[in-house]
């Protein structure tokens, strides 16, 4: 009982000892507080009752209330005797409103919009004085330069809330009432001022006259003026301060022509290769543009190689001869940089091989900076990518350097349904699932159901890009394909059912050059022939088969060179593609043809990320090993929206059975109206196609007309959007070369680009 007695005072007294200098919370209050509820500031607090009291704790405290943004100053005590934690505080005015006066130009509304104070909120000075600069530049910008801006704070020391009054006086609007260039004398002042924004009538604003200083600058610079310069300019106004009459003065220099144009210092560049750089020729004109045309290509060729720590720098010598500058451009190669080490950062699901191996690149390669261009080109290439970005890492050595890429992944899959509707099909509804990046392995696959008055559609894709971790392809299909066919006259005259399915595999070559070989077997049956009389004779003759039934076993073998900067969308490069299809011999089957195309396409930036694009399609086909015809449905046919829109698909060009031989030309113009993220959701397109069939050789007929055998042409406009899932195109085409009774326009619902 001792022992127990004896423990239990000595815990009770070593408890008392530890706990002598402890301070304990026994309140929290927060003082000074007018318009802010006390449970905003210690909602945010560590200090709480009941616990011991910190003073780094505190000093924490004081930055999250600051933090809140509604006071200027916080200080904090605590009372050792009575433990309570007390926050002083200085809190900030609170703006219950803001007035605008003398405002005419702008109206109440448009001027709280631009004021980053708000009613309701507590006042900053930085605000404030944002506020002001944001105001008085809406005025400049309309022209009111001689605007004046007052502000009148008043505060409630009771309420501590704030009136802020903003007194504006505008004064006069002042516009350019001339303009002129004194110093001019190789060319009529006319034209140099042309080259201005800055124009009479309008408003002086200080961005765009400086921009027109630099096109005037160019000008001279580009037509052999090197020493142009800017003096100086002047500004006056008429009598109440309505215009403003602005001077400029400039110094022409003497006009320059090229004389020797020599380059030193390219041991790892030929001087073919040099020469063909350099855009300049002795005894043409001085021009600034060329020469950095010149520099930025000498750049890119170096960087190409992997001298990306290489300098170009021309010097320019007036001495020889009065008005000859000769030009010499030295180049400075230092070492070549070599790749480090590669990452990868940003992947969520995606499997890191699948990103390094679309990298040009490897460990110890030469770090050219084009193969990282078309690195990240590819990876776009994916289709589930958002963004790409390289990023070259500087590591303990001058000559080498680490690669990452930051990429960002996209959403790989979807479920979608839509309908819509075509002058081909009419109404047409879908549902379709697609994964583009299965397993985390690029892998893809598709299951589409379409249908519709006129189609019925079930097909499935399934592609593996790197099929045993090797540079080549696997795609596997299968599909059942319904659709009805118009002939002739005729809507509806039959319906085409295809049920097959094919295997491919395509092997790349190098980053540019591909192969594809394939088998694809199919059944083809031609049913509910609605035709009568005439043209269901011509029908059956056309034909010439088993309506019943037909087996088709065929093989493909296709090259392709594809240099296009992003298969999606492209803005430039080219694809060229040429294939030859084998069907029946040895294959089996009861058909027997061959078919071979070519098809060349092209695209070109323009300005304003404009882009042209142009493609070039020739087909032909033939039979052979006894048989007399092609089937009706291999045929070509022109029309439609994948080939001379304005035109009804496969009844308004060409024979009335399809052609042994096609030609289709088309032509877009294609310009963005929504991007986000750099790439472009809706585009609109102008496009001209020309085109036609021929039943055979002999036929070919390259003149325009509205005979079976001329070439037809359709112009038209449409939109594109880019889904996350597939391409829509709406267009409308319009068609040149109708025969009389024929509808001229055709409208065309379709998924996918025309090429």
């Amino acid at each position: 009982m001792k022992k127990v007695l004896f423990s239990v005072i000595f815990v009770t007294f070593f408890y008392v000892f530890a706990h002598a200098d402890t301070d304990v919370i026994s309140r929290v209050s927060v003082e000074g507080l007018k318009n802010v509820k006390p449970r905003a500031v210690t909602s945010v607090i560590e200090s709480k009752k009941d616990k011991t009291y910190d003073a780094e704790t505190s000093r924490d405290d004081i930055r999250s209330i600051l933090e809140l943004g509604f006071f200027d100053d916080v200080e904090a005590r605590f009372d050792k005797n009575s433990g309570e934690l007390t926050f002083a505080v200085l809190e900030k005015p609170y703006i219950e409103r803001i007035n605008f006066k003398g405002n005419k130009q702008f109206s109440r509304g448009k001027l709280k919009s631009e004021s980053v104070l708000k009613e309701k909120e507590y006042y900053d000075l930085g605000k404030f004085e944002e506020t002001k600069r944001k105001i008085n530049n809406l005025y400049r910008e309309a022209g009111y330069t001689d605007c004046r801006i007052d502000v009148y704070p008043t505060t409630d020391p009771d309420t501590n809330q704030m009136t802020i009054s903003f007194l504006i006086t505008e004064n006069n609007r002042i516009t350019i009432g001339g303009v002129k260039i004194e110093g001019v004398i190789s060319f009529k002042e006319k034209k140099a001022v042309k080259l201005m924004k800055t124009k009479a009538n309008k408003v002086f604003k200080e961005d765009i006259f400086q921009a027109d200083l630099r096109a005037i600058e160019n000008f001279y610079k580009n037509n052999g003026y090197m020493d142009y310069m800017f003096v100086s300019s002047s500004d006056t106004y008429n009598e109440d301060r309505t215009k403003m009459f602005l001077t400029l003065n400039i110094s022409e220099g003497i006009k320059y022509e090229l004389g020797n144009i020599s380059y030193d210092g390219n041991f790892s560049v030929s001087d073919k290769e040099m020469k063909k750089l350099i855009k300049l020729k002795k005894g043409s004109i001085f021009n600034q543009e060329k020469i950095y045309e010149s520099i930025q290509g000498i750049y890119e060729i170096y960087s190409d190689k992997g001298y990306l720590h290489a300098l170009v720098s021309p010097s320019f010598d007036k001495g020889s001869k009065d008005g000859v500058v000769d030009v010499t451009i030295s180049i400075k190669e230092n070492s070549v940089v070599y790749v480090g080490n590669i990452y990868v950062d940003g992947l969520v699901s995606t499997k890191e091989k699948v990103i390094k191996r679309e990298v040009l690149l490897k460990e110890g390669n030469v770090l050219a900076a084009g193969k990282v261009r078309r690195s990240v080109e590819k990876i776009y290439n994916l289709g589930f990518m958002e963004s790409a970005e390289p990023q070259i890492l500087p590591t303990g050595s001058p000559d080498i350097m680490d690669l990452a890429f930051n990429v960002t992944e996209g959403k790989p899959g979807m479920i979608t349904a839509g309908a819509g509707y075509s002058s081909v099909d009419q109404f047409v509804g879908s549902l379709q699932f697609q994964h583009m990046n299965l397993f985390g392995l690029a892998q893809r696959l598709n299951l589409l159901w379409e249908f519709g008055a006129r189609r019925q559609n079930y097909e499935i894709d399934w592609t593996e890009p790197w099929i045993f971790d090797k540079n080549a392809s696997l795609t596997l299909s299968a599909y059942n394909i319904e659709r009805k066919r118009d002939y002739a006259s005729t809507v509806d005259a039959y319906k085409e059912n295809r049920v097959g399915f094919s295997a491919k595999v395509g092997p790349r070559i190098s980053d540019y050059i591909s192969l594809l070989f394939g088998y694809t077997y199919e059944n083809v049956k031609l049913s509910d022939i609605t035709l009568v009389g005439q043209e269901r004779e011509d029908f059956e003759r056309a034909a010439g088969m088993d309506l019943s039934r037909d087996r088709t076993s065929s093989v493909v073998g296709q090259i392709a060179y594809d240099t296009r900067d992003y298969i999606f969308d492209p803005t430039r490069g080219q694809r060229q593609l040429l294939s030859l299809q084998v069907a029946g011999g040895p294959l089996g089957g009861n058909v027997n043809f061959v078919k071979g195309m070519f098809k060349s396409t092209w695209f070109f930036p323009t300005f304003w990320k404009l882009v042209l694009s142009v493609n070039l399609n020739f087909g032909a086909i033939g039979p052979y090993g006894g048989q007399n015809d092609v089937p009706i449905y291999e045929r070509f046919y022109v029309g439609g929206a994948d080939t001379v829109r304005g035109y009804k698909y496969r009844t308004e060009i060409g024979p009335v059975d399809g052609g042994q031989f096609m030609s289709v030309l088309n032509v877009e113009y294609k310009f963005p109206i929504v991007a986000e993220k750099g790439r472009t959701i809706l585009q609109g397109a102008f496009f001209y196609d020309i085109g036609g069939t021929w039943a055979k050789f002999g036929d070919i007929n390259f003149s325009l007309g509205t005979g079976d055998n001329n070439l037809r042409s359709g112009v038209g406009f449409g939109i594109r959007f880019a889904t996350p899932v597939f391409p829509l195109r709406l267009d409308w085409g319009y068609g040149l070369n109708h025969r009389p009774g024929d509808s001229l326009q055709q409208f065309y619902f379709t998924i996918g680009n025309v090429f």
